[in-house]
């Protein structure tokens, strides 16, 4: 019988985050970085995949701004260096400049469950 951890990609990323690491597969059919984690990768079909723990470093490819009516928050997209792109926040930061250099930690809220989001990397103008 297989490892349900097998078939169950997201467990794997809540596993990954659990550990203090950013989680991505790499697809050893094509050569290219899958997130969020998949069955296959979504180039070639292949399901020969490789769990990796991301270096955590990128760079801003977007930034906005969300206003709500308790607190304004950003929302982000990180392109990583090991290829893959994703949404997430970079707290403290009213509006992160585009093009900036990033890196991701593990915050952990009380009751939620673990989550990654990026800190401006040394130098980055705020």
């Amino acid at each position: 019988m297989a490892d349900i951890r097998e078939l169950a990609p997201y467990q794997r990323y809540v596993e990954g985050l659990q550990r203090g690491a950013l989680v991505f597969q790499h697809c050893n059919g094509c050569g290219k970085a899958v997130f969020y984690l998949r069955p296959c990768c979504t180039r070639c079909g292949s399901t020969e995949l490789e769990l990796r723990d991301s270096a955590g470093q990128g760079t801003l490819y977007s930034a906005s701004v969300v206003y709500d009516k308790e607190r304004n928050y950003n929302l982000v997209l990180v392109d990583l260096d090991e290829g893959f792109r994703m949404m997430s926040t970079v707290p403290g930061c009213e509006e992160p400049p585009i093009g900036a250099r990033v890196i991701a930690r593990v915050e952990r809220l009380d009751a939620e469950e673990p989550r990654v989001v990026f800190d401006l990397a040394e130098g980055a103008r705020q």
